[in-house]
C-alpha cells in the first residue's frame, strides 16, 4: 500500500514537471517559428529583388527550402489561385506557436502582397523584417524570463501536491 502511494506521488511530481516543461517549450517554439519566418522573408526579398520570379513560385521554393514540407503559410498561399493577400491573411491565423501580436504583424506583411510593383513589395518586406525582428526580441525576452519559471513552477507544484497528499 505504501509502495502504491509513493508511486502515485512520484507520478504526480512527474506529470506536473512535464506540464511545466511543455509550457516552457511554447516560448522556445515561438522564438524558433519567428526566426524561421524571418529567414523566409529574407529569402523572399532576395528572390524578388534578383530573380523577378512570380510570387507563387517563390513561395513554393521557400516552403520547400526553409520549412522542409512542414505545413506553413507560404505553402498554402502558393496554392491559392486568385487572391494571394486574402489567402495570406487567412493562413496567418493557422500558424502554431505564435501569439496574436505576431499574427497581426504577419497579416500586415500580406496586406499589399501582390498589389504593388517590385519596389513596393521590397519596401513592404523590409518593413516586415523590422517588425519581425522586434517580435523576435520580445519573444526571446519572454523566453528568458518565463522558460525557467514554468519548469521550476511545475516541479514545485508537483512537490506541493505530493506534500499535501502525504
Amino acid at each position: 500500500m505504501i509502495f502504491l502511494k509513493n508511486v502515485n506521488l512520484i507520478g504526480i511530481i512527474a506529470i506536473c514537471s512535464y506540464i511545466g516543461i511543455l509550457k516552457s517549450k511554447s516560448f522556445e517554439n515561438r522564438v524558433a517559428e519567428l526566426s524561421k519566418f524571418q529567414s523566409a522573408l529574407v529569402m523572399f526579398e532576395s528572390k524578388l529583388k534578383f530573380t523577378y520570379e512570380p510570387i507563387k513560385d517563390i513561395f513554393e521554393e521557400i516552403s520547400n527550402v526553409i520549412y522542409k514540407n512542414e505545413t506553413n503559410i507560404f505553402f498554402f498561399t502558393s496554392k491559392e489561385e486568385k487572391n494571394i493577400n486574402k489567402a495570406w491573411c487567412e493562413n496567418a491565423d493557422n500558424i502554431l506557436f505564435l501569439n496574436n501580436s505576431d499574427k497581426e504583424v504577419i497579416k500586415t506583411i500580406g496586406k499589399l502582397l501582390g498589389k504593388t510593383d517590385i519596389e513596393g513589395q521590397l519596401s513592404e518586406i523590409s518593413l516586415g523584417l523590422d517588425l519581425i525582428g522586434k517580435q523576435i526580441v520580445e519573444a526571446e525576452y519572454e523566453r528568458n524570463k518565463n522558460s525557467k519559471l514554468y519548469k521550476t513552477m511545475g516541479v514545485i507544484l508537483g512537490l506541493g501536491i505530493s506534500i499535501i497528499l502525504i
